[in-house]
């Protein structure tokens, strides 16, 4: 993939377009092509707010959150299959154990029951009856 070209390569190239000359022109004697400057430009417009769209600072914010997402998205199956495990090991009553040091640890029981970490619901009564749990 070609490098891109430096913001201020761009801005000279805007301000030229800005100016009066064609577009066409302008990418002729920079020896770059036309799309890029529609491009640039249209961009411009967005970020300076005078046509509707996502900026560029709104882009690399929406883009951040995705990533996040998708590594959210990977940690709840990463923990769904540790909590199958966990299942398939654990005795129950251990099970309740680990619930209840997670409740003390701050973690919703809510929570736990999404990661599929059995009977969550269960526990977290047993938890009320007890008084460890509000």
């Amino acid at each position: 993939m070609p490098r891109p070209y430096p913001p201020e390569f761009r801005r000279r190239a805007l301000d030229l377009v800005e100016s009066g000359r064609s577009i066409r022109d302008v990418a002729a004697s920079l020896g770059i092509a036309e799309s890029c400057l529609y491009r640039w430009r249209h961009r411009d417009v967005v970020d300076r707010g005078l046509k509707p769209g996502t900026t560029a600072e709104e882009g690399a914010g929406l883009a951040a959150a995705r990533q996040r997402i998708r590594d959210l998205e990977e940690e709840v199956k990463i923990l769904r299959k540790a909590a199958a495990a966990v299942e398939a090991v654990v005795p129950p009553k251990d099970r309740y154990r680990l619930v209840a040091e997670l409740h003390s640890d701050g973690v919703r029981i809510g929570r736990a029951d999404q990661v599929d970490l059995t009977r969550a619901v269960i526990f977290r009564r047993a938890l009320v009856r007890t008084g460890r749990c509000a």
